[in-house]
């Protein structure tokens, strides 16, 4: 199987129904894939080639959706960039990754002297906004694609890499994922038939952003499954609330943040929300209270919970009908997916019985490995597994509950946070002697980066300043909400940090 088959699919079956919805901006079916083919075609006249990475550095829009198929008809690698990362974390993505045109738009172009400076593998930059190009030498991407013929779609598929996402390193430095055609479409088989979330010729607004294999898998299973995607650029509750009433939406994906900030707005009530018929969140821990709101809030949707990650793909559902079952089970991250094999194993790989805690491993294999690191790569994929790196355990009927994380990523807001990345950054302070990054739990934000530091002798510092000085390194995101500064770090007799030590100190630590 291939990517691009929904899109020669929609064309026999739907070529005049609405593909993409972006603002006022609505194109057919058949609109899109001509744009498609021309765009590849553009692609090809800029020296892309077969595995070729491409990369794109944009808020969602329709022309996320373009590029993506261009990519995949043209045989090209697609290398969606984390916008939310800093100069210098997009730089390494981009160098790292081999990507020679890569794709800009308005909200990201500022950045693109700083990536033509560190970035020499970088041969072309495309700009893919609505106005005017922002910078000499960038090329226009409407013009591309209306200077160039259609190419025909090399129809590659199967095992062959049609994604690069990078996701965060405990080293410090992102990996790139490499994700097979054939793996993103089994993965998706897998999800769909465990919870039905996609409608057929529904519509699907897109709120998580496409870097993210949540977001690209909402919006790749709807266009699977015939109809409508509608992006939003970036995430407001009244934005979505609009998107919903004025498309018609039928499904979209949130992460609990998002959910509480939509069901607390003061003008919730005044919009028609009545065409919502599937909600599927997760990206974060989810308090009872919260869903429960939310169950209330939209009373005639479903709602389904998906636990996974960017090596995997979506592995376990938490269905319609087990939130309406109600009870412990609410606290589970669901069951595996029908493409998914999956265990809870011990320290030497032997599977554990129900109620025993030790690692998540699966054999939903959706990437192949990881881009250039051959020894991180057979760590992670060991005699067939796939290691996870959290922690869990299974119930007998097979319901699996994330217990810890066994790389200390910190889940905040739906964004993967590994400490070691904070870190390091914190570490570059001159007044730093020493500090330890663990996830504290927060209303809001599900979990809250948190950070305890201590002090070179005879140096000064705050809080703030420590916070400023990280974003110049990371993403903000990443940067501490909260910062103690002790005189003391918990270790063990080796001189490591004892973090689970200070997990249950900060467990109750306020916001600031």
């Amino acid at each position: 199987m291939y990517l691009t088959q929904s899109l020669h699919r929609a064309l026999q079956q739907f070529p005049d129904r609405p593909m993409t919805v972006c603002g006022d901006r609505v194109r057919t079916t058949r609109e899109v894939v001509e744009r498609v083919a021309r765009l590849a075609s553009a692609l090809r006249g800029l020296g892309v080639r077969t595995g070729d990475r491409v990369g794109m550095l944009a808020l969602n829009s329709d022309r996320c959706h373009e590029f993506l198929f261009a990519c995949w008809w043209t045989g090209a690698v697609a290398h969606p960039v984390n916008t939310r990362w800093s100069e210098r974390e997009i730089a390494y993505a981009v160098q790292d990754s081999g990507t020679g045109v890569l794709l800009v738009d308005d909200a990201c172009a500022p950045l693109v002297p700083g990536l033509r400076e560190h970035c020499p593998g970088l041969r072309t930059l495309v700009h893919c906004g609505d106005g005017p190009a922002p910078e000499d030498g960038m090329v226009g991407y409407e013009e591309l694609i209306a200077d160039s013929d259609p190419a025909p779609d090399a129809r590659l598929g199967g095992d062959t890499v049609g994604l690069l996402l990078y996701t965060g390193g405990t080293t410090g430095l992102p990996k790139g994922v490499m994700i097979t055609h054939q793996g993103l479409i089994t993965s998706l088989h897998g999800s769909i038939l465990s919870n039905e979330a996609v409608e057929r010729g529904g519509v699907t607004l897109l709120t998580v952003p496409m870097f993210h294999i949540a977001g690209l898998c909402g919006w790749y299973a709807q266009t699977m499954m015939g109809g409508t995607d509608v992006f939003l650029p970036s995430f407001t509750p009244e934005d979505f609330l609009e998107a919903v009433r004025r498309h018609r939406v039928t499904t979209t994906i949130l992460v609990p943040v998002m959910v509480q900030s939509i069901c607390e707005h003061p003008r919730f009530g005044s919009y028609d929300l009545t065409s919502l018929e599937t909600v599927t969140y997760g990206g974060a821990g989810s308090p009872e209270s919260l869903l429960r709101l939310a169950m209330e809030s939209f009373p005639g949707a479903r709602f389904t919970q998906g636990y996974g990650m960017t090596e995997t793909g979506v592995l376990t559902m938490l269905t319609h009908e087990d939130h309406l079952a109600g009870g412990p089970r609410l606290r589970s991250a669901g069951r595996a997916t029908p493409t998914t094999e999956l265990a809870v194993v011990d320290p030497a790989g032997r599977p554990l019985p129900p109620g025993e805690i030790g690692e998540i491993v699966t054999r939903n294999r959706l990437m192949t490995g990881y881009w250039n690191k051959p020894e991180q790569t057979a760590r992670a994929l060991d005699d067939g597994w796939t290691h996870t790196g959290d922690a869990g355990r299974l119930d007998r009927d097979g319901y699996l509950y994330i217990v810890d994380r066994l790389k200390d990523m910190i889940v905040t807001g739906g964004e993967n946070v590994y400490s070691a990345e904070v870190e390091n950054a914190l570490a570059a302070h001159p007044a730093v002697a020493a500090c330890a990054v663990i996830g504290v739990p927060d209303r809001r934000w599900g979990e809250r980066v948190h950070a305890v530091v201590t002090l070179r002798p005879g140096h000064t510092t705050t809080p703030d300043e420590l916070r400023t000085h990280t974003r110049t390194l990371i993403a903000r995101y990443k940067t501490p909400r909260t910062i103690d500064i002790t005189d003391t770090l918990p270790r063990t007799a080796a001189g490591k940090i004892l973090k689970r030590q200070l997990r249950d100190a900060c467990a109750d630590r306020p916001a600031d």
